[in-house]
């Protein structure tokens, strides 16, 4: 087994702002040298609940065994609002985010998966296989990391 590295932890990154709304995310970091694959963390709570702290376990554990993990934030639903898509286009604004800053945070960009409990193993599933549609696509042209692939 190889040995654990130390793990720097990055609390209350914000990675995009949606009508208003400044989503936020905590970066667990292994602190060794070279690209680590990263996991981005979507929490549970049926839409409605849940927040990103459910993997404060998760993140260190992970980021000492060599895998960076973001844990993200995302906009909730409330009663009598309509929040679809845009619970799952803040999850496709974190990979973007994720993907661009790769170098300055040593993640491989080209290994990114999103990793998810209940509700949010939902929206990581719409995420990864409707990056693409148009109900998705393009919705936040404004963001910082919009032109960046999903």
């Amino acid at each position: 087994m190889p040995a654990l590295q130390q793990v720097e932890t990055r609390g209350g990154v914000a990675y995009a702002n949606h009508d208003g709304v400044s989503l936020l995310g905590d970066l667990y970091l292994p602190a060794g040298a070279g690209r680590s694959p990263a996991l981005i963390a979507v929490h549970g709570g049926g839409w409605q609940a849940g927040a990103r702290s459910a993997f404060q376990f998760w993140g260190p554990y992970l980021a000492a065994r060599g895998y960076a993990l973001f844990a993200i934030s995302y906009r909730l639903a409330k009663k009598g609002e309509k929040m679809f898509p845009q619970a799952v286009n803040d999850v496709l604004a974190a990979v973007q985010f994720v993907r661009a800053s790769a170098g300055q945070f040593k993640i491989d960009s080209e290994r990114i998966g999103l990793f998810g409990a209940s509700a949010g193993a939902h929206l990581s599933a719409l995420a990864a296989l409707g990056a693409s549609s148009p109900i998705f696509k393009g919705a936040y042209p404004k963001d910082a990391h919009a032109t960046v692939s999903t």
